[in-house]
């Protein structure tokens, strides 16, 4: 794989970090006042065989870090580009879609809607699928992995 696409993959992913944390921000002052469901933190991680099952990777166990309102696994791959992440973070509707409307302007419209999964759900392709489930997201990062294949993890976590 050439450098230009790993730092053209690089570049995107980080303005879609910039875009999503400001919504990020915003979702947890909406739900700090709010009466939730279970907090996501109290989730298991997914097993790294269920993740590289489903990813085609071969990522190590995962190591989860957690707020009050989000719990993060990171799978280990080679190299530091190549880490999984789920995250699953209390979410509203409303800030699911702000943040879906904030990364598509900091990328430019290559935003794909992604039908038929959970309440909605985007992503941009490869790399990265965001699924509502009603009370919260389900991020799931994996670098240059095709859309289709987080879809078939994100099944397994909803």
């Amino acid at each position: 794989m050439s450098l230009s696409v790993l730092e053209s993959a690089r570049f995107k992913r980080s303005r879609l970090a910039i875009a999503l944390l400001g919504a990020s921000g915003a979702a947890a002052v909406l739900l700090a006042s709010a009466a939730a469901a279970t907090s996501p933190t109290t989730r298991a991680c997914p097993s790294a065989s269920v993740v590289n099952a489903a990813l085609g990777l071969h990522g190590g166990a995962p190591v989860s870090t957690a707020t009050p309102y989000s719990k993060t696994c990171t799978y280990p791959g080679k190299g530091t580009i190549y880490s999984t992440k789920i995250t699953f973070q209390m979410d509203t509707a409303a800030t699911f879609a702000a943040s879906e409307k904030a990364a598509a302007a900091a990328l430019r419209g290559s935003v794909v809607k992604v039908q038929h999964l959970g309440q909605a759900a985007w992503g941009t392709d490869p790399g990265s699928l965001y699924v509502f489930d009603g009370h919260e997201t389900i991020k799931i990062l994996a670098l240059l992995t095709p859309t289709a294949k987080l879809e078939v993890l994100a099944r397994k976590l909803l």
